[in-house]
């Protein structure tokens, strides 16, 4: 059947099809971000408070206002600017949100081939819940019969979901799973358990809607089960993500408190949890900047669980900040040696690399990692540094490029390509780039310390130290790379800078060839 499309700027709404199309290609989004879009553009320059959005998005859960917050910020980021470069949803201080653009709305027959839109999860009848009463003729019981056993067929398909999760989890496996299988108590829910693999895989993407999906599946998992430990843990990686380098859609300020609150709920359940003494050992080192705790907490970690490998790998991103290259190597390689295929393991091992400034076998790794998945936007960055700290500007351009496609043009891919363009003499274009991410962080969070950089690559130094301080005042987690980052080599004997360094409790280094 038909029904109500939309148009705005470059991009067609068809809710009966549940697509976003953008020109003829499908924008990929979370159910509830996709519902969201629909209230807002249904209404369309008319202010929606939170209220109204949380009532129309969550109306029969209880949900923080965060995830209003989160799924805001993903339709900001697919949607991309207006031609004028204004957002397209506004927001409106304390109250809510407009969707601030022109939309002709029209009525079409569906797409072909197009895929029917599910029905919402609320009108699934739930055979436990909503026995058929006496009246009900025997078909229909056979039907209620029929329902309860598909039931009880998706219980047992979850448990064996779970047993080949933890076998493709394990660290002999050769399988491109997720960096760190669970270890602490586990749940009496199948559905609570499924909820939790499925976080972890949809973290494990690395990507802004992975990371919204992964929260609130582990969000869904403690609900069912308030005493899951692990899931505890799980939503609180999902949130550092959220707001710390390379993924950062929320402001520091914002996810790291909610990581806190979920590792110390995780902690307080099992104390000897290995996934929750990394997550909060990770806090400590990208929002608290207590070094001393962070290293406490990776090392009783890995105390718990030789074979956790996230503690592997987040550990040694505080022992590379530190300049402590060869402990930081020793770290990497045992994460790879324990997950030999995983991509983020890779990806890092050839991070590890490109920092310690070892360009060919950086280079010779990202590759790798591509090759094990040519859509991951951490190896192709990676990859592009390599090439852009050796000289080789096309190809880092090109890479970065990929990176800014693969991520439907995230702030974070965007501000690397104008380091590119800066440092390739093209300083017109990275201005350009530049100017719009300045302007676009007055209605959504982008990290200062992105900015900054940039501007450090264009030798603009005034500016370059202005964004730093400002990245100092909002805990930017990738200012903990300040001391070895090699963007800032010039700038390392300003005492403006050693002040930058100083704000995350580092010992200024004069030169880099002194670590």
């Amino acid at each position: 059947m038909g029904g109500k499309s939309y148009s705005f700027g470059p991009f067609r709404l068809l809710p009966c099809e549940h697509l976003l199309l953008r020109g003829d290609v499908a924008i990929p989004l979370a159910p509830k971000t996709y519902d969201l879009l629909v209230a807002l553009v249904s209404r369309h320059g008319q202010l929606l408070t939170r209220d109204e959005l949380m009532h129309a998005i969550w109306p029969d859960s209880f949900v923080e206002e965060i995830n209003l917050t989160v799924n805001i910020s993903l339709l900001r980021k697919s949607l991309g600017e207006q031609p004028d470069g204004r957002q397209y949803i506004a927001t409106i201080p304390k109250r809510g949100y407009r969707f601030d653009a022109s939309v002709i709305e029209s009525t079409e027959q569906p797409i072909e081939g197009a895929p029917a839109a599910a029905p919402p999860l609320a009108a699934v009848p739930n055979p436990v819940a909503t026995p058929p009463p006496a009246s009900e003729t025997a078909s229909q019981s056979r039907t209620g019969l029929k329902l309860l056993a598909a039931a009880a067929l998706i219980f047992i398909v979850a448990g064996a979901a779970w047993v080949l999760y933890r076998r493709l989890a394990s660290p002999n496996s050769t399988s491109a799973s997720h960096a760190g299988a669970p270890h602490a108590a586990d749940t009496g829910s199948a559905q609570a358990r499924e909820l939790y693999t499925q976080g972890r895989a949809s973290l494990s993407r690395r990507s802004a809607d992975g990371i919204q999906q992964s929260i609130e599946q582990f969000g869904q998992a403690v609900a069912i089960d308030p005493n899951y430990a692990v899931a505890y843990a799980g939503l609180a990686d999902a949130y550092i993500l959220a707001g710390s380098y390379g993924n950062s859609f929320l402001a520091p300020k914002t996810a790291m408190p909610k990581a806190r609150e979920a590792v110390e709920r995780a902690l307080a359940l099992d104390n000897n949890s290995p996934e929750a003494h990394t997550s909060l050992a990770y806090i400590k080192l990208t929002y608290d900047w207590d070094w001393d705790g962070a290293e406490a907490e990776f090392r009783r970690a890995i105390e718990l669980d030789p074979k956790y490998v996230n503690a592997h790998h987040w550990y040694s991103h505080e022992l590379m900040a530190q300049g402590r290259v060869q402990e930081s190597h020793r770290q990497s390689e045992e994460a790879l040696d324990l997950a030999p295929e995983n991509v983020i393991m890779n990806e890092h091992m050839a991070w590890h690399h490109m920092m310690a400034r070892e360009y060919d076998r950086s280079i010779a790794q990202a590759i790798k990692t591509i090759e094990l998945d040519p859509n991951f936007v951490q190896a192709h960055r990676v990859l592009a540094l390599d090439y852009l700290y050796t000289g080789q500007f096309a190809k880092s351009c090109a890479e970065f490029q990929k990176g800014v496609e693969l991520s439907h043009d995230d702030p974070v891919a965007r501000a690397y390509l104008a380091r590119c363009y800066a440092l390739s003499h093209r300083q017109a274009d990275s201005r350009q780039i530049l100017d719009a991410l300045v302007k676009a962080s007055v209605e959504r969070y982008i990290s200062s310390a992105e900015i900054a950089a940039v501007y450090a690559a264009l030798k603009d130094d005034k500016s370059s130290l202005e964004w730093l301080d400002k990245a100092c005042d909002e805990h930017a987690s990738a200012l903990i790379y300040i001391n070895v980052d090699p963007i800032y080599d010039h700038l390392r004997r300003d005492p403006g800078f050693q002040k930058a360094v100083t704000c995350v409790h580092l010992i200024p280094l004069a030169d880099e060839s002194t670590k």
